[in-house]
Parts: structure tokens; sequence; C-alpha cells
């Protein structure tokens, strides 16, 4: 099974969920709604990967979905692919406190301060703790929401970093690095 986590105010029928089942067709892809709070978003997820039926062989998540899938990483020892992860989710997050709206589905939503302060609790939790053999983080040099900077310097000595030029925030194209998941996955079931 693979775990597709989404980002801030979007959902799980996204496009990455739509490409992990175009690049593994004869594989389960797991790609929750999430409540906004971040405690109830990680019960959702770890009620996925305790599933007693199917072991959680990959996850992928993009920007806050990607530390998400980082803090899993961190506490399963999973394979994550983090597409534009969210570093320091609490900082990037803080001037988004008080009313949101979904951007797909249109559902309103408040994010507070303790959200933000419970993201700081899970950065602080897991910064630096996971396995860097479990880490494969993608950027994009144009990301125009959050820092690339930011995920660079994290990731350069901590797991894999992939850097691309192009891409935007949203991670268009990700056929360009289709191989790269699949020898992620493919390392994983050998």
């Amino acid at each position: 099974m693979i775990l597709n986590i989404h980002g801030f105010r979007s959902c799980g029928a996204n496009a990455k969920a739509a490409f992990l089942k175009e690049t593994f067709p004869g594989v389960r892809v797991v790609s929750p709604d999430l409540p906004l709070p971040p405690r109830e978003a990680l019960e959702v997820l770890e009620e996925a990967v305790k599933n007693p039926g199917e072991p959680l062989e990959m996850i992928v998540g993009s920007s806050l979905g990607g530390f998400y899938a980082y803090v899993l990483c961190c506490r399963y020892g999973v394979p994550a692919v983090l597409l534009n992860p969210a570093v320091v989710p609490f900082v990037h997050l803080a001037g988004a406190i008080g009313p949101v709206t979904n951007a797909y589905t249109g559902e309103p939503g408040i994010w507070t301060r303790e959200d933000c302060l419970a993201l700081k609790d899970l950065f602080c939790e897991t910064a630096y703790r996971v396995e860097s053999r479990f880490v494969h983080a993608f950027i994009t040099q144009d990301d125009e929401v959050l820092e690339p900077r930011l995920a660079r310097d994290f990731f350069r000595f901590h797991g894999t970093l992939v850097e691309l030029p192009w891409g935007t925030h949203r991670f268009e194209g990700l056929d360009r690095i289709r191989d790269e998941v699949r020898a992620i996955y493919g390392a994983v079931v050998k």
C-alpha cells in the first residue's frame, strides 16, 4: 500500500494521488481527506498506517502532507517521498491563522494558533530523528509558497534531495520524477 498525504487546504483526490495510481496500477493507493487540526489529521493517517490487512510500503506527501509524511517516516521507518515539503510548518502556516477555505471542495474551516503549536510539537519530536535512507525530498526551485532554500538546507544532509528547476508549489510535471519514485518503491518491495 502507498499512502498519499495532501497539503494544507487540499484534498485526497489530488494530482499526486492520480499520479501514484497511474504509476503503480497494481498497488493500492490510499489518499484520505484530512481534517485541519494536525492531531486529528495524524489520527486519520495513523489509522491507515496500522491497517492490519495491508503493509504500508511507501508514503508520499506534498507541502504540509510532506511534513506529515516525514513524521510518519520517523515513527514507523517507512520510506517517504516528500514533494515541496513544509520543513517548519508552524512558521509557514502562522500567517494562515483564522478562517480558511479548502481550495478544492470550498469547505470552510478555522486554522488556529493551537494548530500551529501542535505542528511545532511534531517538529520537535521528529526533527533529524529519522534514518536518512528513508527520506527522499523533491523540491522545485520556483516554489512560490514555501522557501525552497529551507528544504534544500534541511534535506541536503538528511536523506536524498532532488532539485528541479520548475514545477511551482503544486509540483507540476510529476512525470519527471516517475522513474525515481518507482525506484524508491522498488527498493522496498524487492
